[in-house]
């Protein structure tokens, strides 16, 4: 969960005040795609602005609150330049989110526009989990302050410097200009300014690990927060989260830094929240009927409520806390003579956030989205023995009949419907693109890639998916590639499964265009020779053998069975007396049964388990002077489950949690441990 938070005080002759917020979001996401170039800043704030705004901004050499500036830029901490700076750096960044609907599970990939260069810097475990179909969105940060018509670009910026200021402020009410004059006034978090205290750690967050012996308290315009928001901000920024861990006091020994920090939260979307941002922009951010409903809606109000509304907003009357950014707001708007609200208006009002209710994730947020999906082909494989007609298949998710023609385009050729016949020319990967054309908006486009292979001669082969040792294989008989080589898992599959490395993945054959030789079948005898040498494989296409999969091992039949009412692939085999073509029907046999890990790691088994069962969690580093908790959480991050005892093993049953993925988390002492598993 990600919090910011920060307290401040006035000068040291004035009472001081102290006060905290929480923000809460688990990953961060982005705002939609800016369409245009910023323009320049200069059009919606001036140096000579930037000193009317901010006569009492932070002076390392006046703690007194006397408003004398700064003697020299580099002790101009929160000086217009730096400022400038951190607009024109951020500005360099494009950011391409990947969401899973209905979650708040991303893929994010930094884009750096001058260089071109692209990474991904951050993969959420459930993003892999999630069968959620993908949004896809893309931030331009060159829009902070510079989207919209100039009055729209200085209402954001208005809006932007308000609520950093009342982050910042040593105003009171009595105090010399106003006590919204004082925006600015400190650099980091009182308490910690000029001494060595350490907090804000959260030490089992082991994505953003702390550094030995760093705080992090609130620091900056915005008063950054915990490792974990030290973390984030500096993936965003420098793309690579260990800028800011290793250095959390960078964001106070370097203006430019910290206005990036800042320009940083404002604009990234904190799902279900928009970003500050689009809240600001006329037209941007229009919410729901279920939003509406309680009574959110965009303007200067919204960014309180995304910033700290679990604290400030939601009462019938308006929290002091808003108040005082309205008063900023008002201030600032007045100087650059600019309306309070997005449609004109200058009602202070309608700038609060009283009444106003909490963002909730939309768990029907899929079924709202245009969109179009491939049905067939299906896990990224078609599996044929000619290159004949195959067909294509697309889903319409279409809730406001706003699609009016789809074609598929695919190996050169266009082809209308959402269900289309199509004669591959060789055994290959190939993209097939999905177009939904709508009128007066942009087209609606999925693509797919797949493989055509013949799994009899392995034709197409080298089109098959690679493994994915980010991808969770929930079911069996998914077809990968791995080191030139074919596999088929026999079971649940996770990233510790790696093929060749246990039994889950077995071998098909290798990436060279011949399958594993095979006796030639006959007619089948109607029983298992029981007592005679045979050879087995199973109808998952793998031998019983000493060879991994490759080539027979005679072995002496006995009887068999099985625990299952069905066999599954691994368990049903085709069988030859040694030295004869012969073929039975089928032997089942018991499933091989998955050890326990080693001593060493805490395990959880059995994994997966049919539901209804008895899960169990071995603690491997078990403190006896503290209890074993588990919580139980869900794709979306809910807890749905908790057990404690005071025990190495627990025991517990499943009856109550529907089939899906599940997260464990398994503390116990000081140890945090976090597993997946899944009940069928």
């Amino acid at each position: 969960m990600r919090s910011l938070s920060c307290t401040k005080g006035r000068m040291n002759l004035m009472q001081r005040c102290k006060r905290s917020f929480i923000v809460v979001l688990f990953l961060c996401c982005m705002t939609t795609a800016f369409k245009g170039a910023a323009q320049n800043l200069a059009d919606v704030m001036t140096s000579a602005d930037w000193s009317t705004f901010f006569p009492h901004r932070f002076n390392p050499d006046d703690r007194t609150g006397a408003g004398t500036p700064p003697a020299t830029p580099a002790k101009d901490f929160y000086s217009y330049a730096n400022f400038a700076e951190a607009v024109r750096r951020m500005g360099n960044i494009k950011i391409i989110v990947e969401r899973r609907c209905a979650t708040n599970a991303y893929r994010l990939t930094r884009v750096d526009k001058t260089t071109g260069a692209s990474v991904v810097f951050r993969t959420d475990a459930d993003f892999n989990i999630s069968p959620n179909m993908i949004l896809t969105e893309t931030v331009d940060y060159a829009s902070f302050a510079g989207e919209g018509d100039l009055a729209a670009r200085k209402r954001e910026l208005m809006a932007f410097l308000a609520n950093i200021s009342q982050e910042t402020t040593g105003g009171w009410p009595t105090a010399p200009g106003g006590p919204y004059a004082w925006g600015l006034y400190f650099r980091e978090e009182v308490g910690f300014e000029g001494t060595n205290n350490i907090g804000y750690r959260d030490e089992s967050n082991a994505q953003y690990p702390p550094a030995p012996g760093k705080s992090y308290h609130g620091r900056g315009p915005i008063q950054l927060s915990y490792n974990y928001n030290y973390g984030q901000a500096s993936e965003f920024i420098f793309g690579d989260k260990n800028v800011l861990l290793a250095n959390p006091e960078k964001v106070i020994q370097d203006g430019v830094v910290a206005f990036e920090t800042g320009i940083w939260f404002w604009m990234t979307q904190q799902y279900p929240k928009p970003s500050c941002h689009e809240v600001m922009i006329p037209g941007k951010w229009t919410p729901s009927a279920e939003q509406a409903a309680l009574n959110l809606k965009p303007g200067f109000g919204a960014t309180v409520n995304i910033i700290n509304g679990g604290v400030e907003c939601g009462g019938s009357i308006e929290n002091a806390k808003v108040l005082s950014r309205i008063g900023h707001y008002q201030r600032y708007t007045g100087l650059k003579q600019v309306s309070l609200e997005l449609n004109g208006g200058n009602n202070a009002v309608s700038c609060g956030c009283a009444n106003m209710g909490r963002f909730a994730i939309d768990a029907a947020e899929c079924s709202k989205v245009t969109s179009l999906s491939f049905t067939a082909p299906a896990n990224g494989i078609l599996n044929v023995t000619s290159l004949s007609p195959v067909t294509l298949t697309v889903a319409k998710n279409d809730p406001r009949s706003e699609i009016t023609q789809v074609f598929i385009k695919i190996d050169g050729q266009r082809l209308a419907g959402t269900s289309v016949q199509w004669t591959p020319s060789a055994y290959k990967a190939y993209t097939a693109t999905a177009v939904g054309i709508r009128s007066g908006k942009d087209s609606v486009v999925t693509t797919t890639t797949f493989a055509i292979w013949n799994s009899q001669t392995l034709d197409g082969c080298s089109g098959l998916p690679l493994w994915d040792a980010n991808k969770v294989y929930d079911k069996p008989n998914n077809i990968v590639r791995y080191n030139n080589t074919i596999y088929r898992n026999q079971w649940w599959a996770g990233a510790a499964d790696v093929p060749g490395s246990n039994t889950t993945w077995g071998v098909v054959g290798t990436c060279n265009g011949t399958t594993p030789n095979d006796p030639p079948p006959s007619n089948p005898p109607a029983n298992v020779p029981v007592g005679q040498i045979v050879w087995l494989r199973g109808f998952n296409g793998q031998y019983v053998s000493s060879k991994n999969g490759v080539g027979p091992m005679w072995c002496n039949a006995q009887a068999m069975t099985c625990n299952r009412a069905t066999a599954q692939g691994w368990e049903a085999f085709n069988a030859g007396i040694a030295g004869q073509a012969a073929t039975v029907a089928k032997i089942t046999a018991t499933p091989v049964v998955k050890a326990a890990d080693a001593a060493t790691e805490t395990t959880v088994y059995p994994n997966p388990l049919v539901k209804g069962g008895t899960l169990s969690v071995k603690v491997a580093k078990y403190d006896a002077a503290k209890p074993v908790q588990v919580s139980i959480l869900d794709i979306n991050k809910k807890v749905v489950a908790f057990h404690k005892g005071n025990a190495k093993v627990l025991n517990f049953s499943t009856a109550n949690l529907p089939a899906g993925f599940y997260i464990l988390v398994i503390t116990n002492g000081n140890n945090t441990i976090t597993k997946k598993i899944v009940i069928q």
